[in-house]
């Protein structure tokens, strides 16, 4: 698992999603999309620090919030605040990319992307 990053589980789901700005990678280790992520979401949870949560979920191990979030191929990439889905995306994405839509979730912008992800 990439430092920084949770792991959740059903269990802790909703609870994690609950508050605040959340990105959730829906994921699964034999997929090769899925394992590209995982440098990404590394970085995004270093420069994001304090500020959103990062987490991933195995869909093969916990498939209960997947199917009520409907994720029908993975990876998706679901961002929420408090609660509620407000963006989705599918397939391997860059840290620039989902920088940029987490930017627009927050009050203030993080730092210039160069900075961050250099």
């Amino acid at each position: 698992m990439p430092i920084g990053v949770l792991e959740l589980t059903d269990a802790d789901f909703v609870s994690v999603t609950g508050s605040g700005v959340v990105l959730v990678d829906f994921h699964g280790s034999w997929c090769p999309a899925c394992r590209l992520l995982d440098p990404e979401l590394e970085k995004l949870a270093a420069a994001y620090s304090g500020r959103i949560r990062i987490a991933r979920l195995n869909v093969d191990e916990n498939s209960e919030a997947a199917v009520d979030c409907l994720v029908e191929e993975i990876p998706t990439l679901i961002f929420f605040r408090d609660g509620r889905e407000i963006e989705r995306l599918f397939g391997a994405q860059t840290c620039e990319t989902l920088a940029d839509r987490l930017d627009r979730f927050l009050d203030a912008p993080a730092p210039e992307t160069e900075e961050r992800f250099s």
